[in-house]
């Protein structure tokens, strides 16, 4: 059985977030993951394109660059 991460996320603040159209839960494990906001906000929209195959090859480089730790000091 997978452990529960507690990501330090209220039952209001996923709400808010589902309502504005952000997964908070995501967008806090890319955090963790010492992706700038910024940053993170980006990848999480870059990441349905590439699922569907729609997203640009330009958009699929830069996914990668934000995922890739020596790569992201490039783009800040």
């Amino acid at each position: 059985m997978a452990e529960i991460e507690d990501l330090g996320v209220s039952v209001e603040e996923y709400l808010d977030g589902l309502a504005a159209g952000i997964d908070i839960l995501e967008l806090r494990r890319l955090e963790a993951r010492g992706i700038p906001t910024h940053l993170a906000l980006e990848l999480m929209e870059i990441t349905p394109k590439v699922i569907d195959g729609t997203a640009t090859p330009e958009e699929v480089v830069r996914g990668l660059m934000i995922l890739t730790p020596s790569l992201r000091e490039q783009l800040e």
